[in-house]
């Protein structure tokens, strides 16, 4: 048996429609997975869907905001009622964030914490009522290495990845009984457009902390979400797995 396959499992991908999430919704995919892949923009999520259908596998998009609960209901009464049901839950909705610590505004914390922490919590609660009823199931939330040591202008979206990876231990505790394992998968630099958004100076400057002196690509966050998806860690649960070219190893 291959220990990072994923046939016959339910998976579904919060942000999977580009960037990361969509990077893994197709991993799993190619895994062998059905997915369900969810964010704001349908169309795209649609495009998604379809890559994976020509894999032979079954495929799922739906629209879906993470930041208001009855989006998150809705979504998982759908995998539910369509696919029976959620084996795999991977929490990549994001958005970034960049504000001084003496400058940021609690409504821009509160809305990083509404997708990154709120988010993620309310789809892992729904996605854990149904696993348990099944037989158990993986969850990965994608945090950030912001979310484990400080980065200048990254207090909002650094507490929350922070608060997300707390979460993380706190959830794998609760939840081991039931066969439910949670994990983190915090990524440095990736090549997203979220990142392309950073000014190229900035960029240059942040490149020079990380020992393979490069971004990562999007399909470099696979290996590990599948992993943490798969029995290949059947044993692991409540870790945050670390993705950044080396930075944090200094």
């Amino acid at each position: 048996m291959d220990l990072f396959r994923l046939d016959g499992k339910v998976a579904v991908v919060t942000g999977g429609s580009r960037g990361i999430g969509k990077a893994i919704a197709l991993g799993l995919g190619r895994a062998g997975a059905d997915v369900v892949i969810a964010s704001r923009n349908e169309e795209e999520c649609r495009r998604v869907a379809d890559e994976v259908c020509a894999m032979g596998r079954k495929a799922l998009a739906a629209k879906c905001d993470v930041s208001a609960p009855a989006d998150v209901a809705t979504l998982f009464d759908r995998v539910a009622s369509s696919c029976g049901g959620t084996d795999v839950l991977v929490c990549c909705a994001g958005l970034s964030s960049v504000a001084r610590a003496e400058d940021v505004s609690r409504v821009e914390l509160q809305r990083m914490l509404d997708v990154h922490f709120l988010g993620a919590m309310e789809a892992s609660q729904r996605a854990f009522a149904q696993m348990k009823s099944r037989d158990g199931g993986s969850i990965v939330v994608v945090g950030s290495i912001w979310g484990l040591g400080a980065q200048p202008l990254s207090i909002a979206y650094g507490c929350a990845k922070a608060a997300l990876h707390h979460a993380v231990k706190v959830m794998a505790v609760e939840w081991a009984p039931f066969a439910v394992r949670v994990n983190g998968l915090a990524p440095g630099y990736v090549d997203t457009d979220m990142t392309a958004e950073i000014d190229a100076t900035v960029r240059d400057k942040f490149l020079k902390r990380v020992p393979m002196r490069r971004m990562a690509t999007p399909s470099e966050m696979v290996g590990p979400a599948v992993f943490l998806s798969s029995s290949g860690s059947s044993y692991v649960t409540g870790q945050v797995l670390v993705a950044d070219g080396g930075q944090r190893a200094r």
